[in-house]
């Protein structure tokens, strides 16, 4: 009879030695990932320190409340048709230009419903504190700027050209960078001149993620193809919705209650707790990529 003694064991380091091996390509998918992740924390630093030392802790916090709601509202443009065009990516990508045509389709059909949802969100959170034109120039960058770049990294995640959406995740955070930097030189270092250079930032990295990084497809609008799909992409848009404003409800309710000051002094704690989670974020993106 055969020992369970003499049974070989593998060591736990040849082990995992196997579990890699099997999952090489998940591994470099990873590793290319994360570097942009890793790229993405060292210009937000450095972007963060720049723009904390010029704006007050007062504007720092409305700007960082202000941006914080436009990333919530962001999710209403184009009824969340992005998931959509990210499936479309992921599992038949020769019709990705067919999905960008009707994303741009309901983008502009969304613009009343976002325009709408935004001064209603300012009425409630924002009135007598952060200028409305203030608030509206960090919108539309959020919004109308910013998410169509999520837009190309999304695509190319879904295309699985990891490598890509690093490099273009680290330019546009540098560019960002680059913003408070030539900021902090400015005659009047005030949240209304530091909404402009945030719109022209965010609208350079518009035209780098379109121009170099987005897939060359003829744009079709093929509308049966998006009815079936925009009750689901609305679904998504509604959760996304949810789920931000539960996320940054604090940050609003700190404004609202306590002020732009004890605001500012929440959203610094608050964003250099966020840096922590860049990597569970990019993974969390390829579990989602592998379940699709």
């Amino acid at each position: 009879m055969t020992q369970a003694g003499n049974i070989p064991q593998k060591r736990p380091l040849a082990r995992i030695g196997a579990f890699v091996a099997e999952r090489r390509r998940l591994v470099r998918d990873y590793l290319s990932a994360i570097s942009g992740a890793g790229g993405r924390l060292v210009f937000s630093l450095a972007y963060f320190i720049a723009l904390a030392n010029t704006l007050s802790i007062a504007e720092f916090g409305m700007f960082a409340t202000a941006s914080a709601a436009g990333v919530m509202l962001s999710r209403i443009l184009a009824f969340g048709f992005i998931s959509a065009l990210y499936r479309t990516a992921t599992i038949r990508p020769n019709l990705i230009g067919t999905f960008t045509a009707g994303f741009l389709l309901f983008g502009a059909i969304s613009l009343p419903l976002l325009a709408a949802a935004s001064y209603g969100v300012y009425l409630v959170f924002f009135a007598g504190t952060v200028p409305l034109s203030v608030f509206a120039a960090i919108v539309f960058a959020e919004a109308l700027l910013w998410r169509p770049v999520e837009v190309a990294l999304i695509v190319n995640n879904g295309l699985g050209k990891f490598g890509r959406a690093a490099l273009l995740t680290i330019l546009a955070t540098a560019l960002r960078a680059l913003g408070a930097v030539l900021f902090m030189f400015a005659a009047q270092p005030t949240i209304g001149a530091w909404s402009w250079y945030y719109i022209g930032t965010n609208a350079a990295s518009l035209l780098i993620a379109f121009g170099f990084f987005y897939p060359r497809q003829r744009l079709r609008l093929r509308l049966a193809l998006y009815v079936r799909r925009l009750a689901d992409s609305i679904y998504v848009a509604g959760a996304e919705v949810l789920f931000y404003l539960q996320m940054e409800f604090d940050k609003l309710l700190v404004l609202a209650i306590g002020g732009p000051h004890l605001a500012g002094i929440y959203a610094i704690i608050m964003r250099l707790v966020d840096l922590t989670a860049i990597p569970i974020r990019t993974f969390s993106m390829m579990l989602v990529q592998r379940m699709m």
